[in-house]
């Protein structure tokens, strides 16, 4: 999951969604409030930690804080080095998840079809907004990591993407890849800097999932399966954002080392200007669908084990 925030495109939510831990995150997450910290003070820490469901989210959170801290950067190389490879691994993953949502959770009425061309069309709309940049101020990176955080966590609505059409993206990115450096290579004005924005980004976090995860709660309650179509179709609408093969047209230029993409046409490998890596990305591509079957496969018998 921390891996696929990181990418643009891409959303931890459609791996929690397909690995069958979705409803139980997002339970969790809302059972942290004020009153977990009242039954810590009143009946002990078990008590406590079987209320938040800690053995679920300490080990899940600590994976995503990790992946994040230790791979942002790599995952950045990547996708600056070797685009086409990368989108195609996960383009594969994605396009196999939606198949087996749609497997699993049939969309077998004129109600469910309508939803799930609700998130379609929301989704896809997203994906066709134009970024913006700019300079990011401590109050701005609170908002964009608000918003992003609920994007995360909903399938097929990438959080890096949303950070990237707010403008953010470059700046969590240095931030996630240089905490580490700026406390063993100490220098007070770079630490001021990357830890001010880090506790931007964390408040930002904390407020956006508080204040979605009740919303999400009551949907899954009540309306689960008009709110699971609306998630697949979300995956569906923002499959076409990371089509291995897109050609910018419109670039505009931020700064003398930085510029962003305004506008990308959709184009086939045989039409692709430049190198297009086809029996590279069509490889991964098979092995993010085989990866995906693994990784539904062996949840699926985790799921059986325990019940």
């Amino acid at each position: 999951m921390g891996i696929a925030d990181v990418i643009p495109g891409v959303s931890g939510g459609t791996i929690a969604l397909i690995t069958g831990i979705y409803e139980e995150l997002i339970n969790s997450i809302d059972n942290l409030n004020l009153k977990a910290l009242s039954t810590l003070k009143k009946e002990g820490f078990n008590s406590f930690w079987n209320k938040i469901n800690g053995k679920f989210l300490l080990p899940l959170l600590l994976g995503i804080g990790t992946s994040i801290v230790l791979f942002s950067g790599l995952i950045h190389h990547l996708l600056n080095e070797y685009p086409i490879p990368v989108w195609s691994f996960f383009f594969g993953l994605i396009t196999s998840s939606i198949l087996l949502l749609l497997k699993q959770y049939k969309p077998n009425s004129i109600k469910s079809i309508l939803f799930l061309l609700i998130g379609l069309i929301i989704a896809f709309s997203i994906t066709q907004i134009t970024p913006k940049g700019g300079e990011i101020s401590l109050a701005y990176l609170f908002f964009c990591s608000m918003i992003a955080i609920i994007a995360m966590i909903l399938p097929g609505i990438s959080g890096s993407f949303i950070y990237i059409l707010l403008g953010a993206y470059e700046t969590v990115i240095y931030t996630s890849k240089n905490s580490i450096l700026a406390l063993l290579n100490f220098d007070w004005e770079n630490f001021l800097l990357i830890y001010s924005r880090l506790a931007a980004i964390g408040f930002g976090i904390i407020v956006g999932l508080k204040a979605f995860s009740k919303i999400l709660k009551w949907l899954f309650n009540h309306k689960k399966q008009e709110t699971l179509m609306v998630l697949i179709g979300f995956m569906m609408g923002a499959l076409p954002k990371i089509w291995p093969w897109q050609k910018v047209v419109q670039w505009e230029t931020i700064s003398e080392t930085k510029k962003i993409a305004l506008k990308t046409e959709y184009t086939t490998p045989w039409n692709f200007d430049g190198e297009s890596h086809t029996i590279i990305a069509f490889t991964l591509m098979s092995l993010g669908f085989l990866f995906l079957y693994f990784l539904e496969r062996n949840s699926s018998k985790e799921n059986n084990a325990t019940q």
